[in-house]
């Protein structure tokens, strides 16, 4: 009886240390968990992110071969712009030419006519 009272207190101790640990390691799992959805939501957002940095890619892609495209109109644009009004410009200056010749030959005529 004298042994029972002496080992029923280390026995309770030992017991009270478990339930101790125990609470601890419940307190460490739940933070680990909690800490392993935190690390899944930010691996979920880090997907996501990519997901959009890549449309953004593709997007950017898309827009610098239509900026080369209109750039290649504008030029052929301004390429026939410029070649119609060289034309324009030719045909005005035959015409200048012409109405020179005409304005000469009234010209003429009209100190003909005068003498």
């Amino acid at each position: 009886m004298g042994e029972e009272l002496t080992t029923r207190p280390m026995l309770e101790a030992i017991l009270d240390g478990q339930r101790h640990i125990v609470s601890q390691l419940t307190e460490l799992r739940t933070a680990h968990d909690a800490l392993s959805a935190k690390v899944d939501q930010i691996a979920a957002k880090q997907d996501d992110l990519a997901a959009k940095q890549d449309d953004l890619a593709a997007r950017q892609g898309r827009l610098e071969l239509r900026v080369a495209e209109l750039a290649r109109e504008v030029r052929d644009g301004l390429y026939d712009t410029t070649r119609a009004i060289d034309v324009f410009n030719r045909r005005v200056l035959d015409f200048e030419v012409w109405l020179r010749k005409v304005d000469e030959r009234l010209h003429d005529e009209i100190l003909i006519r005068t003498r």
